[in-house]
């Protein structure tokens, strides 16, 4: 049985049924959770008729989604078999069906749900300079997805301009942040959390995970899901998770990211895997998103469809499957020549900051120079 629609499925479902029907019922089955449902039950609690809600379920019914149960049921309350039913008295309350009236029928629609992932909580590892309202928006996403309140930390590591094109900054912030999970995952003296947490990282975040995660082996963490990834793609995802490091990870890349592009050339051991994914196809399950740009993954009209069809699946199921078939790379990926690489660009880059903050001072001065003796003169 299948245990998803996409979204267009479900719209065109609201053009032929009411539409609180339809969001009712996509919302019990997005919830992953099995239920057993009647007619009468589906519209007790709305404005429209059995029937209406019987005509949407034999839909759903016949789209493989739920499973139609018909059930001969005494007056008793106990099901009874074909059998049992064309007897003349009730095994169970050993009535005459001709005292207290024949059996039943009861229609039925059933749902199984999938056995679902659990979370103790998530960490959101925002992109460089963004802190945009997303990031709420999300966490209200995820505590939907598990039907409970499920802690999600934001980790804000504040604004980087310059100091991404520098090593020692980006040492800097990665340790931070291996601290900071390290303690929300009660893994130091103070309480946190507890347990490792999902991450989804955006852009920077996704360069300073994967090197927290490469330079301390004790680092734990859960399901990863990387969006406008900076890593190179060539990164050894497949040895962090072969040491426990990292249960999965999902590479969710737009084709016209030009951010992560050109990401090489200026920021240092980076590369376009948000643009074309990771070398590795085997360890990293990948889905792609042609003419989503850098930060379209978190636009209003994106990130509720991305999350309910790509990285709630990846999240909550059981082991962690493709979620689509990624062509193969072709030629793998390779960094480009040293001398184009973040080396003389991000130096020149420096360089030129440099200057114009020691031009500025030095106007500054004699501007400074040039008021004192006009002051001197009165």
């Amino acid at each position: 049985m299948r245990d998803t629609m996409s979204a267009a499925i479900w719209e065109e479902l609201v053009a032929e049924h009411p539409r609180e029907l339809v969001q009712s019922i996509r919302k019990r089955i997005e919830l992953g959770e099995s239920f057993d449902l009647l007619a009468a039950q589906f519209v007790a609690n709305s404005s429209c008729r059995p029937e209406q809600g019987e005509k949407l379920l034999e839909t759903l019914v016949g789209r493989g989604l739920l499973k139609k149960i018909v059930q001969k049921v005494c007056r008793c309350g106990q099901v009874l078999t074909d059998a049992e039913a064309a007897g003349e008295i009730c095994p169970h309350c050993e009535q005459a069906f001709v005292d207290i009236g024949a059996p039943e029928i009861r229609t039925f629609y059933s749902y199984v749900g999938r056995r679902r992932r659990d979370v103790r909580w998530a960490l959101v590892l925002h992109g460089m300079n963004t802190r945009g309202a997303w990031q709420e928006e999300l966490n209200w996403l995820i505590s939907r997805t598990y039907g409970r309140s499920v802690p999600v930390a934001i980790y804000k590591y504040g604004v980087v301009r310059p100091g991404a094109i520098l090593k020692f900054r980006l040492r800097v912030l990665a340790r931070q942040l291996t601290a900071r999970i390290k303690h929300l995952s009660g893994q130091t003296e103070e309480t946190g959390f507890g347990g490792v947490p999902d991450v989804l990282a955006h852009s920077l975040g996704t360069l300073l995970l994967g090197h927290a995660l490469q330079k301390d082996s004790t680092l734990r963490v859960g399901r990863v899901i990387l969006t406008g990834c900076i890593l190179r793609p060539d990164f050894d995802w497949a040895s962090l998770i072969a040491k426990g490091q990292v249960e999965a990870v999902l590479c969710h890349f737009g084709t016209k990211d030009f951010w992560a592009r050109v990401a090489q050339y200026v920021i240092p051991d980076s590369g376009p895997s948000g643009r074309r994914g990771f070398n590795d196809r085997s360890s990293v399950l990948h889905f792609k998103s042609p003419g989503v740009r850098h930060s379209d993954f978190f636009l209003e009209r994106r990130m509720p469809t991305f999350y309910r069809e790509v990285w709630q699946q990846f999240l909550t199921s059981p082991g962690p499957e493709a979620l689509q078939a990624e062509e193969s790379l072709g030629k793998a990926w390779k960094p480009t020549f040293w001398i184009l690489r973040a080396t003389l660009l991000r130096w020149a880059i420096v360089l030129i900051v440099l200057i114009m903050f020691l031009l500025a001072v030095a106007i500054f001065a004699a501007g400074g120079i040039s008021l004192y003796r006009i002051w001197k003169t009165f």
